[in-house]
């Protein structure tokens, strides 16, 4: 009973993060139309900073993330400035063969400023070494902090979004553009703010993958990004929440199929191949959309014929 525990809890860890990076692709897809292939180069580049402030000048954690954090920040609204307002009216085919060229333009400019971050290097931070003990079942520290701040992040950015003129402004953006300009809010602004606070959501998420594994490189971020998109497009693009259970949900079952396979045979296939897990869940994505292709919280688009 307690290994299926310590899997579940490490499912809803993994899903976590799934989730925080879904928060940050369905912010910018439900605001600007762009879906966002390069999100996990810009989390990359973000920890990657944060590690050269930590090795270089070797600041104090919490100071190395304060200042990441602002980075991030900039590094949004640079992006968003110099490259998602050129394509803003592009198709969106366009818009995603782009991002898919500004994933290895930053990852490009990252290993070429810090060459070290081409191998895999050891990211320190306070939680290391330090875990909970529960009845059998372990939880590190690092594990409880993902958690605590996924949690955080999505209750802040719902507040926001649903009690503040600039967030009410940004949701009623997400449904029709030229009504909002007509209402009086800045959509330069908005989009500003959009890619500022993906950048910051894709930052925290980039650390806290970073000081889980304990590992970094400039291409730490690319094994996860993948089932963040499927976790986006299972909970609904136009979904917040829906985006952050679709997250969890990836991470989850991701582990439960790991602990159910694992040493099972059919046939001459070995069941717990980290491959058959991967189509398992490729399957069960299909069938879902299949079900409900808006995803399981998103909106079912109507159309008048």
């Amino acid at each position: 009973m307690s290994a299926f525990l310590q899997v579940v809890i490490a499912g809803l860890v993994t899903g976590s993060l799934y989730g925080l990076l879904t928060l940050g692709i369905v912010l910018i897809y439900r605001t600007t139309g762009v879906l966002n292939f390069a999100y996990g180069a810009i989390a990359s580049l973000c920890a990657c900073f944060m590690y050269i402030l930590l090795t270089g000048p070797r600041l104090n954690f919490w100071i190395a993330l304060v200042l990441t954090l602002l980075f991030s920040l900039l590094l949004g609204i640079v992006l968003e400035r110099g490259f998602a307002r050129p394509v803003l009216h592009a198709p969106v085919f366009t818009k995603a063969i782009a991002t898919l060229a500004l994933a290895l333009v930053l990852e490009t400019i990252a290993q070429a400023i810090w060459p070290q971050l081409a191998e895999v290097q050891h990211f320190s931070t306070p939680f290391e070494g330090q875990a909970l003990h529960l009845g059998g079942v372990y939880l590190s520290a690092i594990d409880i902090v993902i958690l605590v701040v996924t949690a955080s992040l999505m209750l802040v950015l719902n507040l926001f979004l649903m009690h503040t003129r600039m967030g009410i402004a940004m949701r009623a953006m997400a449904d029709n553009i030229p009504a909002t300009r007509l209402m009086g809010a800045s959509v330069g602004r908005i989009f500003m703010l959009v890619w500022a606070l993906s950048s910051f959501l894709a930052a925290i998420c980039g650390i806290l993958l970073a000081g889980q594994s304990n590992l970094i490189n400039v291409q730490f971020m690319d094994p996860i990004l993948l089932p963040a998109f499927i976790g986006a497009v299972l909970g609904g693009l136009d979904s917040l929440p829906g985006s952050l259970i679709g997250g969890i949900l990836v991470g989850l079952v991701s582990n439960l199929l790991a602990y159910f396979l694992a040493g099972h045979m059919l046939g001459a296939v070995d069941m717990s191949n980290p491959a058959i897990r991967d189509t398992l869940i490729f399957v069960g994505f299909v069938i879902v959309l299949l079900i409900r292709p808006q995803g399981l919280r998103g909106r079912a688009l109507l159309r008048r014929v």
